[in-house]
């Protein structure tokens, strides 16, 4: 078949997959249109690794580079434009803005775990405490009742009550401030005591301000905060739009940071410095001033994320910090894939799916099992995440087809694919 017969095959298919997908929300709810968008999404991204392969393998990436990705990024902002005006309910929207708040902190943590090379948990913290210290200042407690103690004692440091608009900027800078001191024993720990320390700063928050009743509200949390979105637009359609578009642009603001950071020069450094740190010193890295500079980065946006948070649903419980909302984000980030920002985005809407699809269901627990199950099939099937079964499919082909018949490899080059099968996730040659 002549090569534009099958592009026009391609894309036609693809365009009918999509059709598919926005006709479903009318015949099974409009929550199922976030599952449809989900498959259609991945659907595309196959399609773009696959056939970018393609190209690499007949040599025509030479020819410039290849823009095939932003197909993938042009539709999500067709599908992200489209969304209201496709379902038009309150309650998908408000489901919409979590899927959003979610893809800004992983997209953060994504950072950290995969450009930065390091094991930290520390994303719930971050965001919580910064989230926490937001609600704080927004909070009126002679209104709200919202602090045990409001009648005898007073705001710390005699704090004012602030608007949104101050409390978020402020959440930013203490995301920072929390992301320096939690970086700090970075410099000294590797791999999963790290791991551990952070896991650790995520339970030690969740108690102390499940404790701290006078100034945090103990185990009932802050509520009453000051809001975006009008008094007399909450809960209505139009409150439920303006605070979707407000968590489009955080999630959009967080990939640009994404794509910058990954992408540019601290990103190569930190990508040569996680295949070889003692070669990227001795080329001239500073490995632990670059990976301190991605860890206040991010820690920055999860601040802002966190007081957005707040901005939005206006009260804070211990709760935030449950282990479970932890696993959660973990296992968007890994489902999807952990070293690009479209397997990201796909493990987040998916679970976020999945989450809300089965939060009827009882125990409400049980369906943290299905996440868990699910898991374990995409690492064991795909230890790159779901957006990398293309090119996993290619390189298992291509070493087959190399290892038989007259056209077989030289013994050097069959122990050079052994030892590709052996590197760490998003080292290989031609991954995601």
């Amino acid at each position: 078949m002549p090569r534009s017969r099958t592009d026009l095959v391609h894309y036609a298919v693809l365009a009918v997959v999509f059709l598919v997908a926005l006709a479903v929300p009318f015949a099974f709810g409009t929550l199922s249109v976030l599952g449809s968008m989900t498959v259609f999404l991945l659907l595309l991204s196959w399609s773009i690794s696959w056939r970018a392969g393609e190209r690499e393998e007949r040599g025509l990436m030479s020819d410039g580079p290849d823009r095939s990705s932003w197909v993938f990024w042009i539709m999500c902002g067709v599908i992200a434009l489209l969304i209201p005006a496709i379902t038009g309910t309150p309650y998908f929207l408000t489901v919409m803005v979590a899927m959003l708040i979610y893809l800004t902190w992983n997209t953060m943590w994504g950072l950290v775990l995969g450009t930065a090379g390091l094991q930290s948990f520390a994303t719930v913290a971050v965001a919580g405490i910064s989230a926490y210290v937001a609600a704080y200042l927004s909070v009126d407690v002679g209104a709200s009742g919202a602090l045990a103690c409001a009648e005898g004692g007073g705001r710390i440091l005699g704090l004012p009550v602030f608007q949104w608009w101050v409390a978020v900027p402020v959440a930013v800078v203490v995301g920072v401030i929390v992301g320096f001191v939690i970086s700090l024993p970075a410099i000294r720990l590797r791999g999963i005591y790290f791991a551990l320390l952070t896991i650790g700063l995520v339970e030690l928050a969740r108690a102390y301000f499940g404790q701290d009743k006078c100034n945090f509200g103990g185990a009932q949390g802050l509520f009453g905060a000051d809001s975006f979105v009008p008094a007399d637009l909450a809960g209505s359609l139009r409150g439920s739009q303006l605070a979707y578009f407000a968590a489009l642009g955080l999630a959009l603001l967080a990939l640009l940071i994404y794509n910058r950071v990954n992408y540019g020069r601290l990103g190569l450094l930190l990508r040569t410095a996680r295949e070889s740190e003692p070669v990227a010193e001795v080329l001239g890295t500073d490995v632990v001033r670059a990976r301190l500079w991605v860890f206040l980065i991010s820690s920055a946006v999860l601040g802002g994320a966190g007081g957005f948070y707040i901005a939005y649903y206006k009260s804070i419980s211990p709760s935030f910090f449950n282990f479970s909302t932890v696993l959660l984000l973990f296992a968007m980030v890994m489902i999807g894939g952990l070293n690009t920002p479209r397997g990201i985005l796909i493990g987040t809407m998916l679970l976020t799916y999945v989450d809300r699809r089965f939060v009827d269901v009882n125990p409400p627990e049980a369906r943290y099992v299905f996440i868990g199950l699910l898991l374990l099939v995409v690492t064991l099937v795909a230890r790159d995440g779901l957006i990398t079964i293309p090119d996993q499919i290619r390189r298992r082909r291509g070493v087959h087809g190399r290892g038989s018949g007259p056209g077989s490899d030289a013994p050097e080059d069959a122990a050079a694919i052994e030892q590709e099968a052996h590197m760490p996730p998003g080292s290989r040659p031609g991954s995601a």
